[in-house]
């Protein structure tokens, strides 16, 4: 299902297909997207050999919100039936919503905090969380560039969290972005589609042990010799979990601390 933009004007609905993969797992409030009535989100990294999944959220027809779980039942907004052409949404505050004729709320997750951009996923673990405010992004304009999916049914994660450890190689993908930790130690932000480089680190190393990590403060580096910082993003915020998100603007986003969760990490 495509997952959609949702213009927040006074007398605009819910408008302008972005041509999202059925195996997005990720809505935000800036710029705002839904999950749509009918729409599902899908995260499965089982068939990669990779223990997480399969996991679904499902916005029905009937207004329920669904969460599954190794296809059981886990969570629900238990809103059947209350009303009709419903939607999720996250707002500035980082609060979620199910929503009816365009703006009335059937619930909501009840936790607000300051105003900023946030995003709210269905996790690895099964759960869903939001996060928030975003505390840095990538310097590279957005572009809304669609090249498609060439494997539209397989999950790739866009998406890690604190504590995460990633060596060179791939780091993350969305559609035809893609950030490498290349073997130099750069890391790159690349558009498969048109091979260009929309942004990077510009480091290097010649000893080729690099990796990149987030900490519990949400500030992202690429280190190298075990512990030495190659390039750091810059912006810390309170001690918690944080998340980085290969948007689907082409932009990279830290989002956190993490504000509410169906299912802890621990």
């Amino acid at each position: 299902m495509a997952l959609l933009i949702v213009l927040l004007a006074t007398f605009v609905g819910l408008l302008a297909p972005l041509g999202m993969a059925s195996t997005d797992f990720v809505i935000y409030s800036d710029p705002p997207t839904a999950l749509l009535p009918g729409q599902s989100f899908q995260y499965d990294l089982t068939p990669q050999g990779i223990p997480y999944g399969p996991a679904s959220l499902s916005m029905n027809h009937d207004c329920d919100l669904v969460l599954r779980f190794h296809n059981q039942k886990t969570w629900a907004t238990n809103t059947t039936g209350l009303g009709t052409d419903c939607y999720l949404t996250v707002d500035s505050n980082g609060e979620a919503a199910v929503k009816h004729d365009m703006n009335y709320p059937l619930w909501s997750s009840g936790k607000k905090s300051v105003q900023g951009s946030y995003a709210f996923l269905l996790q690895w673990n099964g759960g869903l969380g939001i996060y928030g405010p975003a505390i840095w992004s990538s310097s590279n304009p957005p572009s809304l560039h669609d090249a498609g999916n060439e494997h539209p049914n397989v999950t790739t994660d866009y998406v890690f969290y604190s504590y995460s450890i990633l060596p060179i190689g791939k780091i993350l993908e969305y559609k035809n972005y893609k950030l490498v930790l290349r073997d130099d130690c750069n890391l790159v932000l690349e558009d498969t589609a048109t091979n260009e480089i929309r942004w990077q680190t510009g480091t290097s190393s010649p000893l080729h042990d690099c990796f990149v990590t987030l900490d519990a403060q949400g500030e992202l580096f690429v280190k190298h010799n075990r512990r030495d910082v190659l390039w750091r993003s810059g912006a810390r915020s309170t001690p918690f979990l944080y998340i980085v998100a290969l948007r689907y603007d082409g932009t990279l986003g830290v989002y956190g601390p993490q504000i509410w969760t169906t299912k802890p990490f621990w």
